[in-house]
């Protein structure tokens, strides 16, 4: 009997990880690299001058942790990204209203970006995902503005907003692209699937 087929002599030499465990660890450590990442871009953003004379006109950084956790993660966690994300920024910036403006289009763009990553694969590209998020996230932010003040008068930013969406979705996709195949070896988890 070799040392090998020898069970443990002692409690000491601890007990072994089975590779799902190593698997659900590598994933959470990734989703709160991507949490992490899309919180420190988010407060960037918020430092930066306005992109357009157009309430509400923003590059969207932070959502570059949303795209890549689904296309890399899948769904379910970036779904845990959005949420910690938007939650912990609406707390380190102290509004309430940011932070319900912030949850309710980062949830908007996840839920369209997930229907569409699920449902069509074959049609969307990451930036094309990105651009669709993007338009969602403008509008859920707007109509919850419009709830929140109390003035449909707002509406008439909406056609600007998607407009924007357009380029800054398209920016947030490529990076998310680039980024994401260089984490992607390292992270050896692709689509969901451990490598």
């Amino acid at each position: 009997m070799s040392c090998r087929d020898e069970a443990p002599a002692s409690k000491k030499e601890g007990r072994r990880f089975k590779k799902d465990e190593i698997d659900q660890a590598r994933r959470a450590g990734y989703v709160g690299l991507l949490v992490a990442l899309g919180l420190v871009l988010q407060i960037f953003e918020s430092t930066l001058p306005p992109l357009l004379p157009i309430p509400g006109a923003k590059l969207g950084l932070a959502n570059l942790a949303t795209v890549i956790a689904l296309f890399y993660l899948g769904p379910s966690e970036a779904l845990e990204v959005t949420v910690v994300r938007t939650l912990l920024g609406g707390l380190l910036r102290g509004s309430l209203v940011g932070l319900v403006l912030s949850t309710g289009g980062g949830l908007a763009a996840w839920c369209v970006m997930s229907s569409l990553y699920l449902a069509l694969p074959a049609l969307f590209s990451v930036v094309g995902l990105s651009v669709a998020g993007a338009a969602a996230h403008n509008a859920a932010q707007l109509s919850l503005a419009v709830l929140l003040v109390g003035f449909g008068g707002l509406w008439h930013y909406l056609p600007y907003l998607l407009l924007v969406a357009v380029p800054t979705g398209f920016f947030v996709g490529a990076a998310a692209g680039r980024l994401g195949r260089a984490l992607s070896p390292a992270a050896s988890i692709e689509n969901g699937k451990a490598a």
